[in-house]
């Protein structure tokens, strides 16, 4: 409201200047036709839309109203100019100034309109990115889910259906537990990538040590891998601090060896390391199983990423790696990979040294190191 005043304030003043101009500037014969030019451009830059045929109708009237005066009253106006160098100077500067201000208003409604259409292609991409999002929900809700929740359905029908050796009986038990782990997997996995793309996750970062942070992870994982007939072997020195989100980094940790357990077949080898890379701690997981085709390694950390069966049909909802991702980076992390399809994968992931953080005198403030994902 209070900006729209100052506009009619505006508007009203130039008017009167200029038709003031007008009769104390020689008239037809002065440059002020050339300044109502410049204000008409200046009332459609700065007038609300609805207000255009107003002011617009004013401009035209005025410059009539005092092109008619001047014809019928030639005397009413006189020419001040002494010679001709100066109306030709005076033209000259006001045609200028015209120029100036024109280019300038319209450099700004350029620049205003390329940044609204930057901002309608940014909001273009989101919507496909959500529009990719829910149509990855609602495939992994109608197919990715209803499967194993049908497979344990099975596995609960005949145990109550039929009489079953004890041997038979231990074969379907462990079958089922091992789908009961692989749905509970896949629910984890679609409710934390759910909840951080709807309200955000929080990122609580403190210093941690690597090895007992991991500990009981790797214990469980360790107990999976050899159900399998996998070796596992963890190379994790005790010293080794990060500056991480202890929940964030199991998840992560947890996911790659998962995946890694997934594609590779009994009598394979998964190792996990840790080195010191210049300021970081890399994390190493190495496999020994079947790698990733070449044509998917480009999307393997995207919702395009396709779910694969591993090597005992275990099933997953292609979320897992993009979950890491987004938590590595949440974190201030960095994830990579090298795969060769038939000769296993290698995923690298990077934290910062607390070591490094306390030797160069920055130590975080804890309090305010909370962030949303």
């Amino acid at each position: 409201m209070k900006l729209n005043s100052c506009i009619i304030i505006y508007m009203i003043a130039s008017n009167i200047l200029i038709v003031i101009n007008y009769k104390y500037n020689s008239g037809i014969n002065g440059p002020t036709l050339l300044i109502f030019i410049l204000s008409y451009f200046l009332t459609i830059s700065v007038v609300p839309q609805k207000q255009y045929w107003f002011w617009i109708t004013l401009n035209i009237a005025i410059v009539t109203t005092l092109l008619v005066f001047e014809y019928k009253y030639p005397g009413a106006i006189i020419n001040t100019y002494p010679d001709a160098k100066h109306r030709f100077i005076d033209f000259g500067y006001t045609y200028i100034i015209s120029v100036f201000f024109i280019f300038m208003i319209t450099t700004a409604v350029r620049k205003s309109y390329h940044t609204e259409r930057k901002l309608v292609e940014q909001k273009a991409i989101e919507l496909a990115y959500a529009n990719d999002t829910m149509n990855k929900l609602f495939s992994i809700l109608a197919h990715d889910l209803r499967s194993p929740l049908a497979s344990i359905e099975n596995f609960l029908d005949v145990l109550s259906s039929f009489k079953l050796t004890e041997d038979e009986r231990l074969s379907i038990q462990r079958e089922l537990l091992t789908s009961t782990q692989n749905t509970q997997e896949m629910l984890t996995n679609l409710l934390l990538w759910s909840k951080s793309q709807m309200k955000g996750v929080t990122v609580n970062l403190v210093m941690v040590n690597l090895k007992k942070t991991l500990q009981t992870t790797l214990q469980i994982l360790k107990t999976v891998a050899a159900e399998k007939g996998i070796q596992f072997t963890e190379q994790i020195n005790n010293s080794i601090f990060i500056m991480a989100d202890a929940d964030m980094l199991q998840l992560i940790v947890r996911n790659l060896i998962n995946n890694s357990l997934k594609f590779t077949n009994p009598g394979g080898q998964i190792i996990i390391s840790a080195d010191i890379a210049g300021s970081d701690c890399r994390i190493v997981i190495k496999d020994s199983g079947l790698g990733i085709p070449y044509e998917q390694q480009n999307e393997i950390f995207s919702l395009k990423a396709q779910s694969t069966l591993g090597t005992k049909n275990e099933k997953g909802v292609g979320l897992g790696l993009l979950l890491c991702k987004e938590f590595t980076e949440s974190q201030h992390g960095k994830i990579t990979f090298e795969s060769k399809p038939g000769a296993g994968t290698t995923f690298y992931v990077s934290f910062k040294l607390w070591q490094d953080i306390n030797k160069n005198g920055k130590y975080p403030d804890l309090s305010t190191n909370k962030s949303k994902v």
